[in-house]
């Protein structure tokens, strides 16, 4: 294979801050952040009340990154705002705080986190018009280029599963920094880019001398944001026992076709496609194979979980909190805080559910709060099979409120 040509000078990739801060792309700091916007929304972002939420946030979620800064500090945002901003849930303006309908409707769980990662691997596209300054923008217009990063990815991933073998399914930091980067912006059709990386990890194909696309010293680090959004979202896993660049990002759940990297413009390029987007992203196969790598994983795969189901059902009476349900073998222990997430097996991080009401539940279309108070997502209020549903329930007593409030705060 011929070496690619960078198609100018300072091609890169980067998606959001040009500062990087990895932490903040995991979902219970990401959520929670944006919670506390929407909170003190018309505020200055340097305002102490925020400033204490995002101290709550900090502490709560357990984060290594500092959210609340002192006040001579430059606040979270002044280097980080774009991770909103260039998503589109923050207003792109200075000043005030002010969350989009988009940011209103994800704060409020209206649009679920599976179905918020869906509409950015569909919409996210290089160059980010909110992030990109103007003459950045011009270069990839004079080179005719324009990448939609995670379907890139995720077609790359779907086509090394099922042309080479399932395990071959992942991509590492490396194999995108050396081998995707260069050949996508030489336009390298999806299938070639696929054989690259194979014929790389056979020992087949040397690319030590192909152009450097992140040679600044934050590029590497700004590349491996797209890998763990994916990971971060749940639509791929990874192994933490290897070093950060060799990590392989699995794409366990193969698609039934190649992803459309051509697709219509993105809503954060064209306004008007977003209501369209955010049912085309409900719709999509992603927030179904988030649900189902999460059932795998938590429920499936887990030692523990005997133990916890049965202190669960039988603190609840072998009764589902819902609906009522005492059937056995349709009764599962859903977790309050996921272990993902670090919640754990006590019998007071866990409610007894009916399969499909914890499947909603752990989805985000069914929320329960601290208070008892139950609430659907749209697609589930018009659901004849949930019409009986109770809007407020009472909790069995081991139940741990400050579980519940977490989840509703984070996730």
């Amino acid at each position: 294979m011929i070496a690619p040509k960078k198609p100018f000078d300072s091609y890169k990739w980067r998606w959001l801050s040009v500062q990087p801060t990895e932490g903040l792309l995991k979902a219970p700091v990401f959520l929670g952040v944006l919670r506390a916007l929407q909170q003190f929304e018309g505020q200055p972002f340097s305002s102490e009340d925020l400033r204490d939420e995002l101290q709550i946030v900090q502490d709560e979620t357990k984060t290594t990154v500092t959210l609340a800064r002192p006040e001579l500090e430059r606040n979270l945002f002044r280097n980080s705002g774009q991770y909103w901003k260039g998503t589109g849930l923050l207003e792109p303006v200075t000043g005030k705080i002010q969350l989009t309908s988009l940011g209103h409707n994800v704060a409020n769980g209206a649009i679920t986190h599976d179905e918020f990662a869906a509409l950015m691997i569909r919409n996210t596209v290089l160059p980010n018009p909110i992030t990109y300054k103007e003459d950045e923008i011009n270069q990839w217009r004079k080179a005719d280029l324009r990448i939609k990063p995670f379907e890139l990815l995720l077609s790359i991933m779907n086509i090394l599963g099922k042309a080479y073998a399932p395990n071959q399914a992942s991509l590492s930091p490396n194999e995108l920094i050396g081998i995707v980067i260069p050949l996508a912006g030489a336009k390298t059709p999806i299938e070639f880019i696929a054989d690259a990386v194979i014929q790389v990890r056979i020992g087949k194909l040397d690319v030590s001398a192909w152009p450097n696309c992140a040679p600044a010293a934050n590029d590497r680090r700004l590349a491996r944001e797209f890998l763990l959004f994916l990971e971060n979202f749940e639509i791929c896993r990874t192994d933490y026992s290897v070093d950060s660049y060799q990590q392989r990002f699995i794409l366990d759940e193969l698609l039934q076709d190649i992803v459309e990297v051509e697709a219509d413009d993105s809503f954060l390029e064209n306004e008007a496609n977003i209501e369209k987007e955010i049912e085309a992203s409900k719709q999509s196969i992603f927030p179904v194979m988030i649900e189902r790598r999460r059932v795998a994983t938590t429920v499936l795969a887990r030692s523990g979980q005997t133990k916890f189901r049965k202190d669960v059902l039988d603190a609840a009476g072998g009764e589902c909190l819902l609906t009522g349900e005492m059937t056995p073998d349709v009764l599962e222990a859903a977790h309050i805080i996921p272990i993902s997430h670090g919640g754990d097996d006590d019998v007071g991080n866990g409610f007894c559910l009916r399969m499909d009401v914890h499947r909603l539940f752990d989805a985000g279309k069914l929320r329960i709060k601290a208070d008892g108070n139950v609430s659907l997502g749209d697609q589930i209020k018009k659901a004849v099979s949930y019409s009986g549903l109770p809007t407020n329930i009472a909790f069995p007593a081991p139940v741990m409120l400050a579980n519940i409030d977490w989840r509703s705060k984070y996730l």
